[in-house]
Formats: C-alpha cells, sequence, structure tokens
C-alpha cells in the first residue's frame, strides 16, 4: 500500500511527542489518584470481591501481599459504612504504594480526584476508551512541531553575532545546545523500545554496564529489585499480625468493635507510611554493620531524609494512636475481653519501641551512608 510522503513528517512526530512524553514527564502520572486506573480497579475489585482486577497493577512478587490486604479490606468494610471507609481507603493506599515501588517511584500519598494533569494524560485515556488515537497525534504533533519551531527560531535569531561580543556568542551557543539536544532527545525517544523505561546509553557504556542494564530489567519484570531494601522480615510479621488483630477487634461488634474502627483510621495510613520509607532502611543494618557500602543505596538516604524531616508528623500521629487505643483498651476492660486489652496494651508498648529505637536506628542507617558514600 503505498502511503502519502507528505504525511509521514507528522505521524513521525506524533509517535516522538508521545514517546517523550511518557518518557521524561513522570511526574504526571496519574496512577495516585483517586480518579486514576488503579484506585479505579481497586474500587472495582472491591465491590465485585475479585481480586484479580488489582493483581495485574503489582509485579508477581507483590501479588501475595495485594491478596492478603484485599481479604482484610472485604473483612473489615462489611462491619459499618465508616468501617468500609476506612477499609477501602487503606486498601487504595496499599495497592497505590506496592503498584509505584514495583515502577521504582516512590509514594507520596493520594491525590485528589481532579488534578490539573495537562492535556496529554487526559487525551490518552479518552483515545484508550474510544479506540480513537487522532486526537492524541494531533496534540501530540503541534506540541512537538511548536517545540522544535521556538528552540530553531532562537539558534538562527542569534547566529549573526560580533565576535568580540563573548556575551552574545555564549547566547548562540546556549540556542544552539539547546536546540541539538531537544531534536535529539525526540529522537532517542522515539527509537526506544515501547517497553517501559529504557535507559540512556552514553559513549562510556561498556558491554558490561549494558549487560547488567539488561539483567536489571528482567529481574524488575520478574519481580525482582536488586540492591531495593526490604523491611526486615521480623518488622514485617509483626506489622501483619498487629494489623490482624487489629482487624478482629473491629469484628467484635458493641464498643469494643467501635473503639478498634477508631483505631484502625488512624493506624492505617500511619503503617502505610512506615512501610515506605520508615522500615526499609533497617533491611541494610546487617550489611553496613559489616562495613559494606555500595552506591545503590544512596536511594536508603532518600528515604532517611524523608524520615527525618516527616518525624515530627510522625509523633504526633503516635500520640493520636495510643489515645485511640487507651478507648480501646478501656472498652475491651469494660467487656472484660482481656485479649483486646492486652493487643491495645502490646501496640503502645510497639509504638514506643519505634519511637526509642526503630526510628533512630533507621535514621542512623542513612547518616552512615552520608559519610561513606562519595558525594
Amino acid at each position: 500500500m503505498t502511503r502519502n510522503r507528505s504525511t509521514r513528517p507528522i505521524v513521525l512526530a506524533s509517535i516522538i511527542g508521545t514517546t517523550l512524553l511518557l518518557a521524561q514527564t513522570p511526574a504526571l502520572a496519574h496512577c495516585d489518584g483517586m480518579d486514576g486506573p488503579v484506585v479505579k480497579a481497586a474500587q472495582r475489585a472491591l465491590e465485585a470481591g475479585d481480586a484479580n482486577l488489582v493483581l495485574i497493577w503489582v509485579q508477581q512478587k507483590d501479588e501475595a501481599e495485594i491478596r492478603k490486604a484485599f481479604e482484610q479490606a472485604l473483612a473489615v468494610r462489611k462491619l459499618s459504612p465508616e468501617a468500609k471507609q476506612v477499609a477501602d481507603t487503606w486498601f487504595f493506599e496499599t495497592l497505590v504504594r506496592v503498584h509505584r515501588a514495583g515502577e521504582g517511584a516512590p509514594y507520596t500519598g493520594l491525590k485528589p480526584a481532579g488534578r490539573d494533569l495537562g492535556p496529554a494524560i487526559p487525551a490518552a485515556d479518552r483515545a484508550i476508551e474510544t479506540g480513537v488515537i487522532e486526537p492524541v497525534l494531533k496534540l501530540v504533533t503541534e506540541a512537538t512541531h511548536e517545540g522544535i519551531r521556538q528552540r530553531f527560531a532562537e539558534v538562527t535569531a542569534t547566529t549573526r553575532f560580533n565576535k568580540d561580543d563573548v556575551g552574545a556568542g555564549r547566547e548562540h551557543v546556549r540556542a544552539y545546545v539547546t536546540f541539538v539536544h531537544y531534536v535529539e532527545g525526540l529522537y532517542q525517544a522515539a527509537s526506544q523500545p515501547p517497553h517501559g523505561h529504557e535507559h540512556e546509553t552514553t559513549a562510556s557504556d561498556t558491554p558490561a554496564d549494558e549487560h547488567q542494564r539488561e539483567h536489571e530489567a528482567h529481574a524488575q519484570m520478574e519481580g525482582e529489585h536488586p540492591m531495593k531494601p526490604q523491611i526486615p522480615q521480623p518488622l514485617k510479621s509483626e506489622h501483619d499480625e498487629l494489623h490482624a488483630e487489629l482487624v478482629k477487634a473491629t469484628k467484635a461488634g458493641g464498643r469494643i468493635g467501635e473503639a478498634a474502627t477508631a483505631v484502625a483510621r488512624v493506624l492505617h495510613p500511619h503503617f502505610v507510611k512506615e512501610e515506605e520509607y520508615a522500615l526499609p532502611p533497617l533491611g541494610l543494618l546487617q550489611v553496613v554493620s559489616r562495613g559494606q557500602v555500595s552506591p545503590e543505596m544512596r536511594a536508603v538516604v532518600t528515604m532517611t531524609d524523608k524520615l527525618k524531616a516527616e518525624l515530627p508528623q510522625m509523633l504526633t500521629e503516635h500520640k493520636a494512636i495510643v489515645t485511640a487505643l487507651e478507648a480501646l483498651k478501656a472498652a475491651a476492660l469494660a467487656e472484660h475481653n482481656h485479649e483486646v486489652a492486652h493487643f491495645a496494651e502490646k501496640l503502645m508498648v510497639h509504638a514506643r519501641t519505634e519511637e526509642e529505637v526503630i526510628y533512630p536506628a533507621a535514621i542512623l542507617v542513612g547518616e552512615y551512608l552520608k559519610i561513606k558514600l562519595p558525594q
């Protein structure tokens, strides 16, 4: 079939522009929005009672965690409309956090619906919904053409400068470099395979570097995360056990059930934060205690810096959690439920342990890495 030659530049520009938008603007991704595809999938899954509707959004290695969270959310949301809201929000946060971790992106909380995502993402979503791609091609083609024209105009406007005017010469070089890098970036983005985030090869890359990246890409497809810090299993198990006991308490009914639901409302978002950036650094304790430090550990410094910045808020949340736990303990004792009363006491001790041991230890890991890692 013969194609009109005049349409080829437009189609090529559309493809290049679309690829560049996807490759260079991950911050605009809407997977963490309340109206994003991940939360929408979670809503459908909870209503249908079908975990498969959300498992497609996480890697294979994370299936067990999401299945467990899904079953716990299903159990809690049956108790009352209030419990349903708490359970749903907690599950949304868990799913989005795990999904973003699989992409190598941080979790910064659920974003409100209706955010301004710019024109590209809504257009791409509409194209998928309707099966019509032409509006996306038009949008990206126009933006790409305009971007090239603007940068080219800046170069040509600065070409004729007095050789004795160094400032004007530098302005020309700036415009030249901007234009060439922009065009190169468009071409490089369009030349990469459409299978996720690709690493740009540089002149200094060796075959071993390329092999390592291929191995890491394959590992991510298989659900592995090379050098990604993991929460120590004893701490993860303790969190899971505490959560399971709390779910059980919410099912007790009466004052105990109401008090337990109040605890869940303040505890679940706090647990999500801890598992995002407070607990993973402790997974490196054994390694760094042997003096083994590698550049890949620098990501942990970002976590511990965030923990330091968020520590006052974390401690404030602990006060709210302890207040709710004291109310739960009082309700349990009033109904002679010593098991739930003991659970409340255990969780209060857990909070003190985090304040006096866990959080400081995690921060120390980050500070140690700052000293040992090259700046």
